[in-house]
């Protein structure tokens, strides 16, 4: 079953965002309701994934087999974060479609909350650090349409802890939590949590194998023979041609397969802010700093190993993304040229573990195949120009 254009492009909208939801695009919301049975069927034999069609929102629940610490909320920096992220949620809870509420109240309930259930954090609102964390989890519903802001003050509530602004809920904040169908409490660690999406099933055979390896294509930005199963590597070994032929003929994307690399390509990624590479400046740093670790693996002082990974020293990527701030300020940006080095190395480093280009472990970084795919050549110009590969988002 062939999807046609249009359901093409609702799909990969299904695939990059969170959700659909109806207030806020209804014509979408109702073609993708009219057409989920042909979506659900791509969906269900190749993901084992449960497309949700609710009155009020769409969404298709993306739940990867495999993580490698490089996932999380955009915005969120700290665990506090999404502490805070579930204290609103609750607050939330027990509110209907078109209530009101300001932040005195919600930073009331959240402190009173953590407070009751002895949290190992209280919030203190003196600190800008908690203020910048609650910022960051009610912007993250916004986004979602979870809450909508209604008024606020001139000075925000990171800058002052006694500003004040007025939210209107949207009904639909029960649902930005997953459900599970058993106990997560005494779950502690994110394997453990994965494994819940196949319980009691063999995922080295049958159905569960072929699900793991279509959502490590497409719900990750690559995937390498290091980090996946035996049964894994000889499902896509067996049915190269079977996962190519799916990927191209019902949704138009091309994936390359190697030994050792499962890759999606997708023509319309890079006009995707949350794809690589896209027009942020951040993707021309790691697509330079990439060309220069490809460059030394091609002249012999890097070297791979039988999954064509290789372990370099932690201070080796920090000598690179120290060269690139020094030689490649024309590509750098303005704004991300004043940084620090510090702030400067995390931004590139974190950017890089969640493309899955590299991993950290330590004091050792391990760096994927997948650098040798995304790389970005550069013209030698004057230091005092601006240069631009995709378009030069100052957003990193």
């Amino acid at each position: 079953m062939k999807l046609d254009n249009s359901l093409i492009d609702n799909f990969r909208y299904l695939l990059y965002n969170f959700w659909i939801v109806k207030d806020e695009n209804e014509e979408l919301y109702y073609k993708i309701k009219y057409n989920q049975n042909k979506i659900k069927y791509f969906v269900s034999k190749n993901l084992g994934s449960n497309l949700i069609v609710h009155n009020r929102f769409i969404k298709l629940e993306k739940i990867p087999s495999y993580t490698k610490g490089g996932e999380g909320i955009e915005g969120f920096n700290n665990v506090i974060d999404y502490v805070m992220l579930c204290l609103i949620l609750l607050f939330l809870e027990d509110k209907a479609r078109g209530d009101l509420f300001i932040l005195t109240d919600l930073i009331d309930y959240i402190k009173n909350t953590a407070i009751t259930l002895e949290l190992n954090h209280i919030p203190d609102w003196n600190l800008r650090s908690d203020r910048k964390g609650l910022d960051a989890a009610i912007n993250f519903l916004i986004r979602l349409s979870a809450i909508k802001l209604k008024d606020k003050d001139k000075v925000s509530f990171v800058d002052s802890k006694d500003s004040q602004a007025l939210y209107e809920v949207t009904g639909i904040s029960n649902y930005v939590m997953r459900l599970f169908d058993t106990p997560i409490t005494n779950i502690d660690n994110v394997p453990d949590l994965l494994r819940l999406e196949f319980l009691n099933q063999d995922e080295e055979k049958g159905d569960v194998r072929r699900y793991k390896v279509f959502r490590d294509i497409l719900y990750l930005p690559s995937t390498s023979t290091n980090d996946i199963s035996n049964s894994e590597i000889d499902y896509i070994k067996k049915n190269r041609n079977y996962i190519k032929g799916e990927l191209s003929s019902k949704l138009d994307m091309e994936v390359e397969i190697t030994n050792n690399l499962v890759m999606l390509y997708d023509d319309t990624s890079s006009t995707l802010k949350d794809n690589f590479p896209n027009t942020k400046k951040i993707t021309e740093i790691v697509l330079m700093v990439n060309k220069e670790i490809l460059d030394d693996i091609k002249k012999g002082k890097i070297l791979l190993d039988n999954n064509e990974c290789a372990t370099v020293d932690i201070n080796y990527l920090k000598m690179v993304i120290k060269k690139i701030k020094l030689e490649k300020i024309p590509y750098i940006g303005k704004t991300i040229e004043k940084y620090q080095f510090d702030k400067f190395y995390t931004e590139v480093v974190n950017y890089m573990i969640m493309y899955n280009f590299i991993s950290i472990n330590e004091e050792s970084v391990t760096i994927y195949p997948s650098v040798s795919r995304m790389v970005g050549i550069t013209k030698e110009i004057n230091k005092n120009e601006q240069m631009d590969m995709f378009g030069g988002d100052e957003d990193v």
